[in-house]
């Protein structure tokens, strides 16, 4: 008996580790009929994510406190991964033919992948990244600054256009400037703001004055001032992070596996009761799923971007006429399906103790099999359909005998139920979303 509780116990942490990233899953499809197969790589980030924050802040401390502060870091690299994915890659796509962005995803979670195999080491990919952002951030507040409509169908490249060189010139500028001077001095980043705010603004203001002329160009002058102070700070700030924090810290290769850190009282000696052994991540992972499933169903049921949620999943294009920002409501959900997958890659961490660019992968299969199992675009049968998969294949590793059974064909089973529950029952064990659009 204390046999079966024990494999009882190893499928429920399995199950929820599935559920947590179903979830994700689910939720996209929901809103968009999307099966966002690059999900598994975003959990992967999430490990990736929590694991450089301990590296730059915390690296050889074990205490628990440093666990909500890995979970955040997790989350913003996970959900910053997902909405970005969804800005770039599926907004553009989401009139296509449904193949379209099927394969999309799969081009992506192979980039992700091997984006995280070959540049995690290498520290210096994120300059290029952080001045990219320091532009865009740069842009929109210079944007909210004029009365100039910068929207406006048929004049708004001619009137971005002054802006966008602005933050360019002041972007070339700084990069001439640190190519040439790569300390940290503050006279020299006093020189780079000044530098670059005077230059950006002169040439953006004589571009505006001979595309628009002297009027536009007036109108324009504070927001293009703004955008090149904007970017040549945050510049100066991406680089004293740059050169001060992640240049100081030799990063592991991530093409091998590299080992999770194990915290106090989440890690450490399994609690034993009676003949049953229960590993402290294991516990973490479980609690993490009901903590996470009650916050998304409050969120979902009673705040107002989580009606907007079931309004667009009901009828996009209704819930758009009723004043929902229905683009709003789509990164909502891809946010939602990204933290989750967040806390479930750190669960995974402390469960093999390592991670890998390669784990999203068959944990990401195998949570869509959950997700179709307990009913695509269902909430709670994506947790249903992870719990019902993760306790199955660690029965059958256990029970059953012959050369069919053991941990080697535990996969086996897991997609052998899937099969079976697209033959016999398509809609899940708690049934699909069904929409019937008018």
């Amino acid at each position: 008996m204390d046999q079966f509780f024990q494999q009882l116990v190893n499928g429920l942490t399995l199950g929820s580790l599935y559920a947590l990233i179903a979830v994700g899953y689910t939720v996209v499809y929901g809103i968009v009929q999307l099966i966002n197969f690059a999900h598994g790589e975003v959990f992967m980030i999430g490990a990736f994510g929590a694991l450089t924050t301990y590296l730059l802040f915390f690296d050889g401390q074990t205490g628990i406190w440093i666990l909500p502060l890995m979970i955040i870091g997790a989350m913003i690299a996970s959900v910053g991964t997902a909405v970005l994915m969804e800005r770039v890659a599926y907004r553009p796509l989401r009139n296509a033919p449904r193949l379209a962005p099927l394969i999309t995803a799969i081009g992506i979670s192979v980039f992700l992948q091997e984006f995280i195999r070959i540049f995690y080491e290498r520290p210096n990919w994120t300059v290029p990244v952080m001045a990219a952002l320091a532009l865009g951030l740069a842009y929109l507040v210079g944007a909210g600054l004029t009365t100039v409509p910068l929207n406006h169908p048929i004049t708004k490249w001619r009137d971005r256009a002054p802006l966008l060189t602005a933050g360019a010139v002041a972007l070339v500028v700084w990069i001439i400037a640190r190519l040439a001077v790569r300390d940290l001095s503050i006279l020299v980043s006093l020189g780079v703001v000044v530098g670059g705010t005077v230059l950006g603004t002169a040439i953006g203001f004589l571009v505006a004055r001979f595309t628009g002329g002297a009027g536009r160009a007036h109108e324009l002058v504070k927001a293009l001032a703004a955008i090149t102070v904007v970017t040549t700070v945050l510049l100066e700030i991406s680089w004293l992070v740059y050169r001060r924090l992640l240049a100081t810290i030799e990063w592991p290769s991530a093409k091998q596996r590299i080992p999770f850190p194990q915290l106090d009282v989440v890690s450490g000696q399994a609690l034993q009761i009676g003949g049953v052994t229960i590993q402290r991540s294991a516990i973490f992972t479980i609690v993490a799923l009901v903590v996470c499933s009650a916050l998304l169903w409050y969120f979902i049921n009673r705040t107002r971007l989580g009606r907007g949620m079931q309004a667009v999943a009901q009828d996009r294009d209704t819930a758009r006429l009723m004043g929902i920002n229905v683009d709003r409501i789509i990164v909502v959900a891809f946010a939602l399906g990204a933290a989750l997958a967040a806390v479930a890659g750190i669960s995974q961490g402390m469960q093999n103790n390592n991670i890998e660019f390669r784990m999203g992968f068959l944990a990401g299969l195998k949570a869509f099999t959950a997700a179709v199992l307990g009913g695509i675009g269902n909430i709670q049968g994506a947790i249903v359909g992870g719990l019902v998969l993760g306790i199955v294949e660690a029965l059958a590793t256990q029970y059953i005998p012959g050369q069919f059974g053991g941990s080697s064909w535990k996969d086996v089973w897991a997609f052998a139920i899937l099969i079976l529950v697209l033959v016999f029952r398509p809609q899940g064990l708690l049934g699909a979303r069904v929409v019937d659009r008018a």
